[in-house]
């Protein structure tokens, strides 16, 4: 079986900065050792209404899902988790582990090679990292201009011209990122559907066309909504429009 092979390791190496919570935390993992998975689940559940948040809770949330086969939750913590750490290799393999066990499958809409490199990279740090690294290019390619301009020495002039314009280069660079990164972000809206199965169609009422059936832990894109009903994009590039109550946004 699956459950088997999946690595749920609980992470219990993390010194966390929940104060109270930290106990809570720890009689959560105590709780999912032995094998007492609700009981875990109930205390990681009361640290998340406290306000805390960490990819190594909704990591240990999704495992914990797991463990009882609720697929959807498990689904959707891993992908809260990936939203605090996306380059986690083990959150990711645990999501792989999940997804296997989806009804839906559903091809991902493939890239060129220009856009997986482009997005490879702007994925290596978040919005504010990409922001404060264009900034500080740009003050930097001033600061060096200004330093070229009142210097006297010619083989100074000369080497700070030179920083001044790879800083200037370095700063347009990281602003195209930074641009990038936003975009993404703006454009990401995550959610995961709850419901058993809810049909995908092709207008926001009961009497449109049905586009596909859709099943619970299927990952979709919210677009827009409009009243009870939303406009979402499938992985593979499908569009159509489902109840807002059938799925939980990630974010």
């Amino acid at each position: 079986m699956i459950l088997k092979n999946i690595n749920l390791i609980v992470i219990f190496c993390f010194s966390f900065s929940f104060g109270q919570n930290s106990e809570l935390f720890d009689q959560g993992n105590e709780l999912y050792n032995n094998g007492n998975y609700y009981e875990a689940i109930e205390n990681y559940s009361s640290i998340v209404k406290s306000g805390e948040h960490s990819d190594k809770l909704y990591y240990n949330m999704g495992n914990s899902y797991y463990k009882l086969n609720d697929i959807a939750n498990s689904i959707y913590y891993y992908e809260k988790a990936l939203l605090l750490n996306p380059n986690s290799e083990t959150i990711n393999n645990n999501l792989v582990f999940a997804q296997n066990m989806l009804i839906d499958k559903i091809e991902i809409l493939p890239e060129n090679q220009i856009s997986v490199f482009t997005n490879s990279v702007t994925k290596l740090f978040n919005y504010n990292t990409w922001q404060y690294l264009f900034i500080f290019f740009e003050y930097l390619a001033i600061f060096l201009f200004f330093l070229y301009m009142i210097s006297k020495i010619p083989s100074l002039k000369k080497k700070l011209f030179i920083s001044s314009i790879s800083s200037t280069i370095l700063f347009l660079l990281f602003l195209i990122i930074a641009n990038n990164s936003k975009n993404i972000s703006e454009n990401n809206n995550p959610a995961i559907i709850f419901d058993k199965q809810i049909e995908l169609r092709e207008e926001p009422n009961l009497r449109s066309e049905e586009i596909i059936k859709l099943h619970e832990g299927t990952k979709l894109n919210i677009l827009e909504s409009i009243n009870d009903w939303s406009l979402i994009q499938l992985k593979n590039g499908n569009k159509g429009w489902i109840l807002t109550s059938s799925f939980r946004t990630v974010k």
